[in-house]
């Protein structure tokens, strides 16, 4: 390898190391408090596209 790839490999390394940085921090600052409240409900009526039926007593025994 030579000396002008290892300085490459070096700066990338870098500036790789600097972007986890900065992204963990805006994380810190603004994500990491943010909850939001989900049930089983939502999620079925958000992947399913509708609102799901109601499992009839039958079904479930």
């Amino acid at each position: 390898m030579q000396f002008h790839d290892r300085s490459l490999i070096r700066k990338l390394a870098v500036v790789l190391v600097v972007k986890v940085l900065v992204l963990t921090g805006l994380w810190w600052g603004v994500v990491r408090e943010q909850r939001l409240p989900v049930d089983a409900q939502d999620v079925a009526a958000q992947l399913l596209g509708v609102a799901p039926a109601p499992i009839s007593k039958s079904v479930q025994e």
